[in-house]
Parts: C-alpha cells; structure tokens; sequence
C-alpha cells in the first residue's frame, strides 16, 4: 500500500485535496442550515442598536446642524431599505475589495514573487499526472467552461427568462458574463504570460487570468445566484450554493491538473470572474428594487421540464465537445 502510494504521489495528494474540498463544501451548506441565521439576527440587532447610539451621538448632532446635506447622504449610505443605501454601499465595498485582490495578484505575477515560484512547483507535479486516468474526468469538467458551452449555456438561459417573461435577468446575465470574458481578454492581451510547457490540450492564447475559471464564477455564479433568488426554500439555496461553488473550484483545479494554466491564473480568474459577478448581481438587485423583476412566480411543469431539459442539454454537450474536440488531442 505504501509502494503503491508513493509511486502515485500527485494523484494521491490531489485525491485527499478532492476530498477534503467535498466534505468542507458539504459542511458549509450544513452548517448555514444549522447556524447562520442566529448570527445573522444578532448582526441585525447590533446593526439597529449601532443606527441609534449614532443617530443620540451629540458629537453626530452637531455634525449633523453644520453639514445638513452631507449628513443625509450618509445616513442615506446606511439604509436597509433602499438600493441606493445599504446594499449599494456593501456592492460597492466588495466590488473595491476584489478589484485590490486582484490588482495585489497581478504585482505577485509581475514582479516573479513566491507566488511564480509556486505556480511552477504545482505546474511540474500535474505533469505527473499525464498519463493518469483521472485526466479524463477534469476534461469533461473544463468542457463545461469552454467557449462553445457558455455560449450554449447563455442561449437557454436567454432562452427561459423570456419564457417566464423576465428578461431583465437578462441584462444581469450578458453583463457578467460579456463583461468578465471581454475583461479577461484584455488582461491577456495585456500581461502577454506564456502558458506552463506541456499543456495537454495545446492552447495558445496566453494565460493571466484563466478565461475558464472567470466564466465559472461570473457565468455559472450568475446563473446561481438566480436560482437561488427564485428559490423559496432555504435548504435548497443552500444546496445551489454548494453546487455552484464546487463546480467553479473543479473547473479551476481542472486548468491547473490539465496544466494549462498556472495557479495564480486561476485565482486571477476567480477574482475577475467574482468581479463581473458582484457587478451583475447589484444591476440586477437595482431593477428588483425597481419592481421590474419578479421572484415569487409560479413555475408550471412544462417550465420545470424545459428547465431540466436546458441542464441536461448542456450536460450532453459538454460530453460531445469533450469527445469531438478535447480527448483526440491526448493520443
């Protein structure tokens, strides 16, 4: 058993990785079941206690008589109750948040730090693994994120917001998904990074940021994202969650085992794609707010067929693209 570990020692670390990744995703969801609202409600209350004490503050008083105007854009800036308060504020908090990320990742890249040196440490173990069998299932994963599939993917999706007479998810969905692509485009045109030597696919374009692991985040996080504000069950968001969040990490860790992309190009696509996400889903918030979009409709079975079938469609034909286009290449 140890001989045999030992001669298999990157397909035995990535293994435990794997594993150790569904169990802690599958904690999560749990533990949100279990324990996230009373934290959340205790937020809430110190959120309220913390407004009052400010609004007695005599200091804020003063400050308040003084700049009147500029007093109430504050105040405005903290509001549960509008787009344009709370939630816009925290938008935009995290949308500065992931832009340093990745403007700290991009100086790592640039200027060779450990980060580079780690890139090729994990780059020169995945060659170890290119006559593995598990090859073969990160394929398929990484197929889900190919261009041909997002394309397809966006088309049902277009597709079933207007058959549920919702087409300003629309504008959330191209936004995010549009946006991150044309924005990961540049970036690569822009750091001209040459790819790891021995990609088993033989991709050409350049490799910062991850064009694969940004539409997993700002495609199918979108895609996520919708499902869950449609949802009304709590179990199920977090199901959705733990499915979307799983799926974004194994097409990343898929770049990385296939070896066509280093470590710190995927995270870089992470950041981009959760970017272009955190901007879609405050435009889309900002038109719910507007009443232009509806959650609490009711679905008819031939949508949640048509759903289903849409799932099952792209599901095929990642298989297909992978078969037709991806697998020849390893002969």
């Amino acid at each position: 058993m140890i001989a045999l570990v030992q001669e298999n020692q990157q397909l035995f670390i990535l293994s435990i990785v794997l594993l150790l990744l569904i169990v802690l995703l599958w904690l999560l969801p749990y533990a949100m079941l279990h324990y996230a609202q009373q934290p959340f409600t205790r937020a809430m209350r110190y959120w309220i206690k913390f407004k009052q004490n400010v609004r007695q503050n005599k200091h804020f008083i003063q400050f308040k008589k003084h700049y009147p105007k500029f007093s109430h854009f504050l105040f405005r800036r903290l509001q549960r109750q509008y787009f344009n308060g709370l939630p816009l504020t925290l938008f935009i908090f995290v949308m500065g948040y992931i832009f340093a990320l990745f403007s700290g990742l991009v100086e790592d890249v640039v200027t060779s730090d450990t980060i580079v040196t780690m890139d090729h440490f994990v780059s020169q173990q995945m060659n170890m693994l290119r006559e593995s069998s598990i090859v073969h299932f990160f394929i398929l994963i990484t197929s889900l994120a190919s261009t041909a599939i997002a394309c397809l993917v966006v088309f049902l999706v277009c597709a079933l917001c207007v058959i549920i007479r919702q087409p300003y998810i629309l504008i959330g969905l191209l936004l995010s998904a549009l946006g991150s692509s044309i924005f990961t485009f540049l970036s690569k045109l822009l750091f001209h990074r040459l790819r790891p030597t021995g990609g088993l696919l033989l991709e050409s374009s350049y490799s910062f940021p991850s064009g694969h692991a940004t539409i997993s985040i700002a495609l199918y996080g979108f895609i996520a994202y919708v499902a869950i504000r449609f949802s009304q069950n709590y179990v199920r968001k977090a199901h959705l969650f733990f499915i979307a969040v799983l799926l974004s990490i194994l097409v990343g860790l898929s770049r990385i085992v296939l070896n066509e992309h280093y470590l710190s190009d995927v995270l870089g696509g992470f950041l981009v794609g959760a970017l272009w996400l955190t901007v879609a889903i405050s435009v889309t918030e900002w038109f719910s707010s507007r009443a232009k979009i509806t959650w609490q409709i009711p679905w008819s079975a031939a949508q949640i067929y048509l759903l289903w079938f849409s799932v099952a469609c792209v599901l095929i034909a990642a298989l297909i693209y992978a078969q037709r286009y991806q697998f020849p290449l390893l002969l």
